[in-house]
């Protein structure tokens, strides 16, 4: 944890990885480690980590549940090279980086058909997107039957708008509270199941 903590502070001049304004560890690193145990507790065998960026939650995953395969899905070159990086000098083996946007992904393996054991049993993303149709178009067919989309949200009058626009394509969801020690706004993990 400490290696990721100095790697982000070392190449976010470079990188741009988070606001030079924001505190790295408790808006970020506390943030992303708030929601692990419930991640974990879904024991998945593949998890996909969309829109990574500086690499959370999708490297603390990593780091944390080291008999889950987590792939970074990263658009941008440079950012992805990051990831990678850190991944070899985090002596990461389960980490992997996947520089592609989201949703050329999704077609591609729909197109394809490619098999099950390509997909992910969870998807997660924090700060990428509204919980919409779009999203859940451009997720659906990257995520394994019966998977689960695990999004870190902030506030839960927002969380309940959104998933009232798509409540008709769940089969279910939970929102789940998340104590962030010196963050003094709300954030919840939303896990949802697509029907």
């Amino acid at each position: 944890m400490d290696k990721f903590i100095a790697e982000i502070e070392f190449w976010n001049p470079i990188y741009k990885l988070i606001s030079r304004k924001e505190d790295l560890v408790e808006r970020h690193v506390l943030d992303c480690l708030a929601g692990v145990n419930i991640i974990h507790s879904m024991a998945p065998r593949r998890l996909a980590d969309v829109g990574s960026g500086g690499g959370f939650p999708g490297v603390l995953l990593a780091i944390w549940m080291e008999d889950t395969r987590v792939f970074l899905i990263e658009r941008s070159g440079r950012r992805a090279k990051f990831l990678r990086d850190v991944g070899i000098t985090l002596n990461l083996p389960n980490l992997s980086v996947i520089e592609a946007p989201v949703e050329k992904l999704s077609s591609w393996h729909s197109r394809l058909n490619a098999d099950m054991d390509a997909l992910f049993d969870v998807i997660t993303f924090r700060a990428w997107s509204a919980i919409n149709s779009d999203l859940l178009d451009s997720l659906e067919g990257i995520l394994a039957p019966g998977g689960t989309i695990a999004a870190y949200k902030g506030r839960r009058v927002v969380i309940d708008a959104e998933i009232a626009g798509i409540a008709q394509r769940l089969s279910a969801y939970e929102i789940f509270p998340l104590m962030v020690p010196g963050l003094q706004e709300e954030r919840h993990l939303v896990l949802l199941r697509l029907t």
